[in-house]
């Protein structure tokens, strides 16, 4: 593949990748992408300014794209030239709901595109992922509240709420983002990389919400998705989903500190407004902190049949003097991998386009800081002279 060499050279300036061997490869890559675009060989041929068989010819590996051609195939089809050259990542998807469309999705290809950054930091030596605590094994709901109770101690958190939940991840090695996804079926995904992991949690939804599907893909990332070693044990994935949401919730709102806050709670108003108060101030949607309290025997099955239909409004909050919250607004990126890229773009090690690109828009061009000056001993280095 000489003819794609160029293209390897410009778009990363990275250590070794396994780049795929044959046209055959590529061309499958493209027709990935083309078919992901819904856009037919026909209309991806006009978007770059090629015949329609010579597009037929590059899906079929008889045909050979110079780097110009495919800088074009990488902007129409918005993906890295990179991700056209190497192999998708082996990966074990997390789906918070069942996919509603067939084959790849912009997400999945959102989800790779981070891990490729995330893998560049790393093998820059700006980012270190530190690894997971061994857990325990969780088998019963009351063996992942018992998982959710050592994370916390283990972390060194104490029952009240927890917020800046991408920096918790960050310290068993998870890097969530939170972006618009532009798939309302979709409300997470996780990918677990050699080194870390990486998330991405759907910013379109309810902060709320956003933090529970977060916790979600961190409880796949410390529990389930070691291919040698299986810590959720169940018989079907719906069993899994179900032990790792529980381990969220348990580790969103420990009942310790439901249990000390009850009375007063109560003293102070009734079941719902106390119901409101909770989930306020521990950052939890309305259907899991009515669940949570039933299951945690603080209200009755017919008390959370009818909380679940009332709803809070814009006064209950005002009445009970709370100031919702929000968390994981879009885009929100990971602290730690932010550091890491401000490091690299400092260090040289990736440019000021490559650097906001990284950043995904919570940064412009004039907010970057400067580079480090390099000294000439340094530059000298890097030729070879008599």
């Amino acid at each position: 593949m000489k003819s794609c060499y160029l293209a390897k050279m410009c778009y990363f300036r990275t250590m070794a990748k396994e780049w795929l061997d044959t046209w055959q490869e590529l061309g499958a890559r493209l027709a990935e992408a083309r078919k992901t675009a819904r856009l037919s060989q026909a209309d991806l041929a006009a978007a770059v300014q090629l015949d329609r068989t010579a597009i037929t010819k590059v899906e079929a590996g008889e045909r050979k794209l110079d780097a110009l051609e495919l800088s074009r195939l990488s902007e129409v089809l918005k993906r890295p030239i990179e991700w056209f050259l190497t192999p998708s990542p082996p990966a074990i998807l997390s789906r918070r709901k069942g996919r509603d469309f067939e084959g790849d999705s912009q997400a999945d290809v959102l989800l790779e595109t981070l891990a490729r950054d995330v893998n560049l930091l790393v093998e820059l030596k700006t980012l270190t992922p530190p690894s997971p605590p061994r857990p325990r094994k969780i088998d019963s709901v009351v063996s992942a509240e018992a998982a959710a109770r050592e994370l916390r101690q283990n972390l060194g958190l104490d029952t009240g709420p927890i917020w800046d939940l991408q920096a918790i991840a960050e310290q068993v090695g998870l890097y969530a983002f939170s972006l618009d996804l532009q798939e309302e079926s979709l409300h997470g995904s996780y990918l677990r990389l050699e080194r870390g992991g990486v998330a991405v949690v759907n910013g379109r939804a309810q902060s709320g919400r956003r933090r529970f599907t977060l916790l979600h893909e961190l409880g796949h990332h410390v529990y389930s998705d070691d291919v040698s070693s299986e810590w959720i044990i169940g018989s079907d994935g719906d069993d899994r989903e179900r032990l790792i949401d529980a381990f969220v919730i348990h580790f969103l709102i420990p009942r310790e500190a439901v249990r000390s806050r009850w009375p007063t709670l109560l003293e102070q108003g009734d079941e719902r407004q106390a119901a409101i108060s909770i989930g306020v101030q521990f950052g939890v949607s309305w259907t899991a902190v009515v669940g949570h309290l039933c299951s945690l025997g603080f209200i009755d099955d017919g008390m959370r049949a009818r909380l679940e239909v009332e709803r809070p409004r814009r006064a209950d909050y005002l009445e009970g003097g709370l100031s919702l919250r929000e968390e994981l607004a879009p885009p929100a990126i990971p602290p730690r991998f932010t550091q890491a890229v401000v490091r690299a773009y400092k260090g040289h090690k990736v440019s000021a386009e490559r650097a906001l690109q990284l950043l995904r828009g919570t940064v412009v061009a004039t907010e970057l800081p400067p580079e480090d000056q390099v000294p000439v001993e340094s530059m000298l280095s890097q030729f070879e002279l008599d």
